[in-house]
């Protein structure tokens, strides 16, 4: 299943704000990669794979970076994009590994300091959008979007 981007976040506001950024992307291109929640679990959306979320269990991470082997291969995408959280750490420097263009957007509910994902996958990002440009100081190549 060969798309050009893989989604990666959490559900909820961070899936909203990639939905939105990528809202000129033709849907068939994207598939998304978030945590299983109840409303997904009945007829969840095809293009859409599901991930542990590793929170700060270190046992998860493992399981979380296992899953995220399997997802890479079986996608192969050229565009790895996240909107934060830990859920995105290891698809994204999975990404960034086998040469994908990594894109990070830092969620909009980051005005003034930065999340610890933004920071962390920093140096792995080839683009890194900011809502706040309050953020540019800590993300200086960062390019300020406005809100999504």
């Amino acid at each position: 299943m060969k798309k050009n981007v893989l989604v990666v976040c959490p559900a909820g506001g961070h899936l909203c704000e990639a939905h939105i950024a990528l809202e000129h992307v033709r849907e068939t291109d994207i598939i998304y990669v978030t945590n299983p929640l109840p409303h997904f679990k009945k007829k969840p959306p095809s293009n859409m794979q599901f991930i542990i979320d590793p929170h700060v269990n270190v046992f998860k991470y493992f399981l979380n970076f296992l899953s995220a082997l399997k997802i890479y291969f079986q996608t192969n995408p050229r565009i790895v994009l996240s909107t934060g959280g830990g859920i995105s750490i290891s698809l994204f420097i999975l990404g960034k590994i086998m040469g994908a263009t990594t894109v990070f957007i830092e969620s909009g509910s980051r005005i003034q300091f930065p999340s610890k994902t933004g920071r962390l996958l920093y140096p792995f990002s080839d683009y890194f959008f900011i809502q706040s440009e309050q953020l540019q100081t800590f993300y200086p190549r960062a390019k300020q979007i406005g809100i999504l």
